[in-house]
């Protein structure tokens, strides 16, 4: 019996208390349950993330190569001479390039009338024999003699990349299938091996080999 007079007790206190918080008259403002206004603000926050994703976007670039009819794998540039460039892709070719070219006071955004319109760079060298994707791709260190090209074929590739000797530049000078595909492709830093390189298969292994010139032949030695 007292603990139901206490709990009565208790709701007519709480009760009182939220009259006492809850005084019409102690407000300053009364501000109408309005739902529209809910959701005014949600069409004013799309517009505004609308807004945040319009970005202008300039082209700044002094030149381009799009000769690739595929998705470019693998780019590789060379040791000494930072303005040539290789690329290889889907389309089983291997692109030399070079990337020196005039450069503007300032970007073409700048000028009062830009072209829309620009050719591509030219190709120094086209490289063709891989069946598959070209997807790795590395000079020798020093002073890149060589460059060597892979693919999902699972030919490596070795290419003349100077013209000193009796070899042409960016002819085929050797090339090796022992693996399914290639992965990886990497020269040898130090500078008493500049010939030798690593290769990397989908079958986990790898492959060292080493350049070796004896006369006009040119062989890859395991």
């Amino acid at each position: 019996m007292e603990d139901s007079i206490r709990n009565d007790q208790d709701v007519d206190n709480a009760t009182s208390d939220d009259e006492a918080l809850l005084d019409p008259s102690d407000a300053a403002e009364v501000v109408p349950d309005d739902p529209d206004h809910l959701m005014d603000l949600d069409d004013e926050d799309e517009q505004a993330d609308d807004q945040e994703q319009e970005i202008q976007l300039q082209n700044d670039s002094i030149a381009h190569f799009d000769l690739h009819s595929d998705s470019i794998f693998c780019i590789a540039n060379h040791p000494t001479d930072s303005m040539i460039i290789a690329t290889g892709g889907g389309d089983d070719i291997t692109y030399v390039f070079s990337a020196d070219v005039p450069s503007p006071l300032l970007p073409p955004s700048y000028e009062s009338n830009p072209s829309t319109t620009r050719s591509s760079l030219q190709p120094i060298a086209k490289l063709q024999g891989h069946t598959d994707s070209v997807n790795a791709m590395t000079y020798t260190l020093g002073n890149g003699d060589y460059i060597l090209t892979g693919g999902l074929d699972g030919q490596v590739r070795v290419h003349s990349a100077t013209t000193t000797g009796t070899a042409q530049p960016y002819c085929l000078l050797a090339s090796a299938q022992e693996v399914p595909e290639i992965n990886f492709l990497a020269p040898c830093p130090h500078p008493s091996y500049s010939n030798t390189f690593a290769l990397g298969a989908n079958d986990g292994s790898v492959w060292i080999y080493n350049i070796e010139s004896q006369g006009k032949e040119t062989h890859l030695q395991v």
